[in-house]
């Protein structure tokens, strides 16, 4: 799924992402993120899932993973920078074909293409939908499109299942969003 908004909304939310687990009891994340320290992104999901995760892992660069983990239950593993896009696929083989009902988020697409070209982000989010698709996984792709081209969002936008798309609300109040939701395929 697709996930359209602006940072820092309600999809960063314990709450908002808890609907998108299925089995929080035996439940496998694996983060590709580049925005948060691997501590704080497992934070997250716990408070989502109301426990610790089965299994966990998170992608990540050496700078980010430099945060100290802890006791927590995650595996940390780097690429130089999130350019690596070969990179993230080889760190991420391993999990996807481990876990057959891996829940996977990418936080987030626009940092992927401040570091890479459209075509190259593209074509790594296709292998990797396509991967979580045979395996039976879940995918949270989130995406915050503001001041990138309509043509790379609606490019982007074909490799998804679904779209949720969060929008300001019509009375201005920037606590208010409203959701629209489209499936593309069955």
């Amino acid at each position: 799924m697709l996930i359209l908004c602006p940072r820092m909304t309600v999809a960063d939310d314990a709450e908002f992402r808890r609907h998108f687990v299925a089995d929080k009891d035996d439940t496998n994340l694996l983060g590709i993120s580049f925005s948060q320290p691997p501590s704080t992104w497992y934070d997250t999901w716990c408070d989502a899932l109301d426990s610790e995760p089965a299994s966990a892992a998170v992608i990540t660069t050496p700078e980010l993973a430099e945060d100290d983990i802890g006791e927590r239950r995650l595996t940390v593993e780097t690429v130089v920078n999130p350019s690596n896009l070969t990179g993230i696929g080889v760190k991420s083989t391993p999990y996807l074909s481990e876990w057959s009902d891996a829940t996977v988020t990418v936080e987030s697409i626009a940092v992927l293409l401040q570091y890479a070209d459209k075509q190259s982000v593209y074509r790594f989010l296709h292998v990797l939908t396509t991967r979580l698709r045979a395996a039976g996984g879940t995918g949270l792709f989130y995406f915050d499109p503001t001041g990138l081209e309509a043509n790379t969002v609606e490019l982007l936008k074909t490799l998804f299942d679904a779209i949720l798309e969060c929008e300001p609300a019509a009375d201005e109040d920037p606590e208010e969003f409203e959701w629209t939701v489209r499936v593309q395929r069955s």
